[in-house]
């Protein structure tokens, strides 16, 4: 068996100052019924910022705004698989949600419900960085009201 190492891109997409969080179907090999960012893998000869994009536009019908870069994490789905993701912040002008059928449900949360929200492999990485996801979440909504 062969290692395989996949990129991918995902979106800490605000909007009012909520997050999107997507949840996974449940024929989903790799985290059936997790909530997530939404987002996917990149692919040959893609960016990660239009990756993103085209990623969240199939998934949610969403057209999105990437900004800065959020994090960047690796984990070990199995002893064959490295997946790096690339997490960006991002906006959407609208709240307006139709899901793609590699999900069953989303959400948008308050910064703050992040945490009892997200599945457990991304929950560490999403604490260490709750501070900048709530700074950008404040900063948008900020916008919101100009």
């Amino acid at each position: 068996m062969y290692k395989k190492f996949i990129p991918a891109a995902k979106g800490i997409v605000i909007h009012r100052g909520r997050i999107l969080l997507v949840k996974r179907s449940l024929d989903d090999l790799s985290g059936p019924g997790d909530w997530e960012f939404p987002g996917g893998k990149l692919e040959f000869g893609e960016t990660p910022e239009n990756a993103l994009k085209r990623e969240i536009n199939e998934e949610t019908g969403l057209n999105i705004n990437v900004y800065d870069t959020a994090y960047i994490d690796t984990y070990f789905p199995d002893e064959f698989k490295q997946l790096i993701i690339i997490a960006y912040f991002c906006t959407s002008s609208t709240d307006s949600i139709i899901l793609s059928n590699e999900h069953i449900d989303y959400k948008w949360v308050l910064p703050d419900k992040l945490l009892e929200n997200v599945c457990d492999n991304i929950r560490p990485t999403v604490a260490e960085n709750l501070s900048r996801i709530k700074l950008f979440a404040e900063a948008e909504k900020n916008l919101q009201r100009i």
